[in-house]
């Protein structure tokens, strides 16, 4: 029994500690997350970001990721409030999927602002062959919209955690 308490106590700080996440900023100040070392970052074509998961495997042909997209507009937040998306972002994703389901819907405080998230599946109409499952967070800060994606496998769950976890960390600029 005290051999057992005394590797519990040995391994005690590893587990605490858990892993150390990577630090992010958006090269345009408009925000900041953290992200596991596995994970890849990339910036792609207009200041897109990009989370990546790690491989599964051999047979592992679709990486989870994590895209956030920061659009600037006049009276996004003041004019405009994030209810005021829902039906058009919704009528818009049916005709971007075959199949589309809408699993999901809320709205919550993300940085202390009104948010909106929808939790969706279908198959993309440019590769019907893996169905996605996607969870997408909208918010306006600061005249700014600010919309998170996690796409995965619909039947894969595997990253689900750590992707909400990702997304948990993003701070407004």
């Amino acid at each position: 029994m005290h051999r057992h308490f005394l590797v519990l106590f040995l391994l005690f700080p590893f587990f605490c500690l858990g892993q150390q996440w990577k630090n992010f900023t958006d090269t345009a100040g408009k925000f900041s997350a953290k992200y596991p070392p596995e994970w890849v970052n990339k910036i792609k074509e207009n200041n897109r970001v990009f989370f990546t998961s790690p491989s599964d495997g051999d047979g592992d042909n679709f990486l989870e990721n994590i895209n956030i997209s920061v659009t600037t507009k006049a009276g996004y937040g003041t004019e405009l409030k994030i209810t005021d998306l829902f039906p058009a972002i919704t009528d818009a994703l049916k005709e971007q999927l075959t199949g589309f389901t809408e699993e999901g819907r809320r709205f919550f405080k993300w940085n202390t602002v009104d948010a909106a998230e929808i939790i969706y599946s279908g198959y993309s109409k440019v590769d019907e062959t893996i169905k996605v499952r996607t969870i997408q967070w909208y918010c306006f800060y600061r005249s700014r919209l600010y919309i998170v994606t996690f796409v995965s496998e619909a039947a894969k769950t595997t990253h689900t955690n750590t992707a909400k976890k990702i997304m948990n960390t993003i701070l407004f600029k």
